[in-house]
């Protein structure tokens, strides 16, 4: 919970340097990626802490709108929650652990390579830590929550042996592949007019992940030793649907915070209007606008 001391795990995080195969980068950009793993960390790790307090600022911003997600996992794991001893994996601010939480957990280890985030954690343990090499026993949790972490990984296949090795139960989510909403698209195509630029970290590891393609989690979740697997995709209202709301979503991603720094009070005023009238106007017309409903796959295996 807030306050209490974060415990770090084996070493630090480190980006795979596989990422750029996940990201289908060719030869010349893979050796480019390859040297630049050290800094790919450095920077997701940095604007994910500078992330945090818009990240859970409460009923708008990322948390709101992963909260509901997060429910909706846990209502699918493949075990009962109560009296169980789950790992949050790549926590961010703890809402899937709170979710373990309020369905019967006994506790809750947060594990995420974001300090900035762990900071905000409440009900869970803290433990700064590497996906790929976490630093906890074989066996150690019944039920391990991946929520939409695999995606950060440049091997999912490695992520979920390490899941395999400390848990005995997994429950994953990932955003169905091309899945989209037209607030998303409205939005930062108003950032991308004030010079947005996504970071290099972002670039990486956004295009080709396979961590939503629902073949690839069943598969790979079956070569780590995993058995019933299931996958599946649902549609989850997220209760997001004024531009304010949409647009403090997309302003508070991690991806974001390094454009925002950029930025002094009135040109991120200006910016956050620019985006909100943006909204407006695809909600009142497009195809598909309204209350934001993520479509969601959802891996369980035991």
């Amino acid at each position: 919970m807030v306050g209490d001391r974060i415990h770090t795990g084996g070493g630090p995080a480190e980006l795979n340097t596989a990422a750029a195969h996940t990201a289908g980068l060719d030869s010349a950009e893979l050796d480019v990626a390859e040297l630049d793993v050290a800094e790919l960390t450095a920077g997701l790790r940095a604007d994910y802490d500078a992330a945090a307090d818009d990240w859970a600022s409460g009923l708008t911003g990322p948390g709101a709108m992963y909260a509901p997600l997060a429910r909706s996992l846990v209502a699918a794991a493949p075990v009962p929650l109560a009296g169980r001893l789950v790992l949050d994996l790549g926590a961010g601010t703890g809402v899937a652990g709170q979710a373990a939480l309020a369905a019967g957990a006994c506790r809750v280890v947060a594990a995420d390579l974001s300090e900035g985030m762990l900071r905000r954690v409440r009900g869970g343990t803290p433990v700064v830590a590497d996906a790929v090499a976490l630093p906890f026993r074989d066996g150690r949790f019944d039920l391990v929550l991946a929520a939409f972490c695999l995606n950060h990984l440049g091997r999912v296949e490695d992520g979920l042996a390490e899941v395999r090795r400390v848990g005995a139960a997994i429950a994953a989510s990932a955003f169905a592949p091309g899945w989209t909403h037209p607030a998303k698209e409205a939005a930062d195509g108003a950032f991308r007019s004030f010079g947005y630029q996504p970071p290099g970290w972002y670039a990486a590891l956004a295009p080709g992940s396979r961590a939503g393609d629902p073949e690839v989690l069943a598969q790979t979740a079956a070569a780590a030793g995993f058995t019933r697997v299931r996958v599946h995709t649902v549609s989850v209202p997220t209760g997001l649907a004024t531009p304010a709301d949409l647009v403090s979503w997309r302003l508070g991603m991690a991806h974001y915070a390094p454009f925002l720094r950029s930025l002094d009070p009135a040109g991120r005023t200006a910016v956050r209007r620019a985006a909100e009238r943006a909204v407006a106007a695809c909600i009142d017309g497009a195809t598909g606008g309204g209350p934001l409903v993520v479509s969601m796959v959802v891996l369980t295996a035991s």
